[in-house]
């Protein structure tokens, strides 16, 4: 393989603060990166998207687990493979406590947080359980991108933006239709007792489930706005990203899933973790209600 070029995007819940960036919001973020290289790199990139030390201070290099890197080995718009490098081993209590410390500390100065849960070892139930805290005792929105691993550990938060998949794996069934994804989101609501729930169904679009005066109210699909699907890398981080914005600003949680929907039908357009910025959501809107 002749090496023409190298890119590096940061992925992961990294692409989470992308997204947010583009759209505007600041960011405070926290979690880990090994003593490595990429560490550095990583470093660098939220440098340039304008995270200032402050913003960053919660991001802990550990010295016992290299920085998650995924390399991808293109062959013009082709994925010939994906070599992965990163530990999902558990968390030290340490690095945890100080990442509790980071989130308490941005606390006072946000309206929101993102959990977004990739399964490798530094969200567990202390974390969310310290989190879902914090946000309570500062009237935090709390959005999560959940791994089957620790889904049912996320009670009570703002919202749950599993895909189909992951919703079924929880349920430990398949959601095969819109009936078994109706039911199978009332039984979600039900266990976890989140205000909100979306679930993501790839080219059919977003149900939107929520809790209306102590009780479940109907569910509602919103169609996919994707005019062309290229790659879906990444497309979930630009869901919760918009939507948890969205709610923050003060729209409602309708208005948040047509958004986040648009961005996502944008961002699948484009070749790998793409993100849209508020000038490109206004284009889209336009051109769609004309």
């Amino acid at each position: 393989v002749l090496e023409k070029e190298v890119s590096t995007v940061p992925g992961g819940a990294g692409n989470v603060v992308r997204n947010l960036r583009a759209l505007g919001a600041r960011v405070s973020l926290a979690g880990v990166i090994g003593a490595d290289e990429g560490g550095e790199i990583l470093r660098s990139d939220f440098e340039q998207l304008g995270l200032s030390d402050a913003d960053s201070s919660g991001l802990i290099a550990a010295a016992d687990r290299p920085t998650t890197r995924k390399t991808r080995l293109m062959a013009g718009q082709q994925q010939i493979v994906r070599l992965d490098r990163e530990s999902e081993a558990p968390l030290s209590d340490e690095c945890e406590a100080q990442i509790i410390t980071a989130i308490r500390a941005a606390a006072s100065n946000a309206q929101a947080v993102i959990l977004s849960d990739y399964d490798k070892g530094v969200i567990r139930p202390t974390l969310i359980e310290a989190v879902v805290a914090i946000a309570r005792e500062h009237d935090l929105f709390v959005a999560v991108d959940p791994q089957v691993t620790h889904f049912q550990d996320y009670r009570h938060v703002g919202v749950l933006t599993p895909n189909h998949h992951e919703a079924g794996r929880f349920l430990k069934r398949k959601l095969v239709d819109d009936a078994a994804v109706r039911a199978g989101g009332h039984e979600i609501m039900a266990q976890l007792e989140s205000q909100m729930l979306l679930i993501t169904r790839g080219e059919k679009g977003i149900t939107l489930f929520q809790r209306s005066g102590g009780a479940d109210a109907e569910p509602e699909d919103f169609p996919t706005m994707a005019r062309k699907v290229f790659d879906v890398t990444g497309a979930g981080d630009t869901v919760i990203s918009v939507f948890t914005l969205a709610i923050a600003a003060g729209a409602s949680p309708q208005d948040a899933v047509r958004l986040s929907n648009l961005a996502a039908g944008e961002v699948v357009a484009q070749l790998g973790a793409a993100t849209v910025t508020v000038p490109e959501l206004r284009e889209v809107i336009a051109a769609r209600t004309d």
